[in-house]
């Protein structure tokens, strides 16, 4: 690591907890997928409700939360799903911010809504920049701290004086993560439309996938009803975009994501819009997924939306 101000300990590590900040786009011609947070709107809320980049790396935390120990006062701030927080055995909420003296434990119990929640401390963790961005690359080993998710006695240090931190309201609570349910997610139909029988179309579309166990920051599983191809699932290999979606050979469908493999040779029925990714990263094994169709204008227009109802509440800071 960098220098930093020392500020966490972990005494334990949760099921899979990592250093995230945006990603890093701009690699994938070297086989290096983006990265960063599964539900990168979280993240920017955590270091928003601290003053923080939106950019500023925070530890992403999936459904079975670590046990930290802060190693002096200071701010932090929690966003994302709820993995019941306690500090001192005070329970925490998502979408605000909270001071923590030297020697108090965060932790955190059963999973009450989504699966990944976001700490941020001040000024952002302290992890080497590599190619850009202090992400843990997991499935490449690099990135975070020293490219792995935490274990046992990491010592995580932030950016800037923990005890320097402007107050900020809390996060709104249409802005928050939504309670557990259903979620549709917006597509754009294609690259490889032609590939699939209209019933197949019509089967992606009027369908209801629940996610499997083989699930994680590469991908995502569904399980339901088979998707009918018109001439079979291979394609030659070419790059795969974020939010892809694949049908092997199967007919189940695949979500690509944050850690994705860069290239593949399975056609593609359609791309989830920018502004539902991050619905994907809260959506544990079992969570029931369908899918609407809608326009590029749209998807465009609703990613706008997302982040000018963010800016609304706090703008970044400059």
């Amino acid at each position: 690591m960098t220098e930093g101000v020392a500020f966490i300990r972990v005494l334990q590590p949760g099921a899979q907890s990592s250093v995230q900040d945006l990603g890093r786009p701009g690699y994938q011609s070297l086989g290096i997928a983006e990265a960063g947070g599964m539900d990168c709107y979280s993240l920017v809320q955590a270091n928003r409700l601290l003053g923080n980049p939106d950019n500023a790396a925070a530890l992403e935390m999936t459904l079975v939360g670590p046990r930290l120990r802060f190693q002096r006062d200071g701010s932090f701030a929690l966003a994302g799903a709820d993995l019941s927080a306690r500090l001192g055995g005070e329970p925490l909420a998502p979408g605000r911010a909270y001071r923590a003296a030297a020697g108090q434990v965060l932790k955190f119990g059963p999973r009450r809504n989504g699966m990944r929640a976001y700490l941020a401390v001040p000024g952002g963790m302290d992890t080497p920049l590599v190619l850009g961005s202090r992400s843990t690359y997991i499935y490449a080993g690099f990135g975070g701290p020293a490219g792995r998710s935490l274990q046992k006695d990491d010592l995580l240090q932030c950016l800037s004086d923990p005890e320097s931190v402007r107050a900020t309201s809390d996060v709104p609570a249409d802005l928050l993560l939504p309670l557990d349910g259903p979620r549709v997610l917006r597509v754009v139909i294609g690259p490889q439309e032609e590939r699939f029988t209209s019933q197949g179309i019509a089967t992606f579309l009027s369908s209801t996938f629940k996610v499997t166990t083989e699930s994680n920051r590469m991908g995502y599983r569904l399980d339901g009803p088979r998707i009918e191809h018109s001439d079979g699932p291979i394609v030659v290999s070419e790059a795969t975009p974020l939010g892809a979606v694949q049908v092997p050979g199967q007919g189940r469908p695949v979500l690509l994501l944050r850690e994705r493999g860069t290239t593949g040779g399975y056609t593609k029925i359609a791309c989830i819009i920018s502004a539902d990714i991050d619905k994907v990263g809260q959506a544990p094994p079992g969570f029931e997924i369908s899918f609407q169709a809608v326009e590029l204008d749209q998807a465009h227009q609703a990613e706008r939306q997302r982040w000018l109802a963010l800016d609304a509440w706090l703008p970044p800071i400059k």
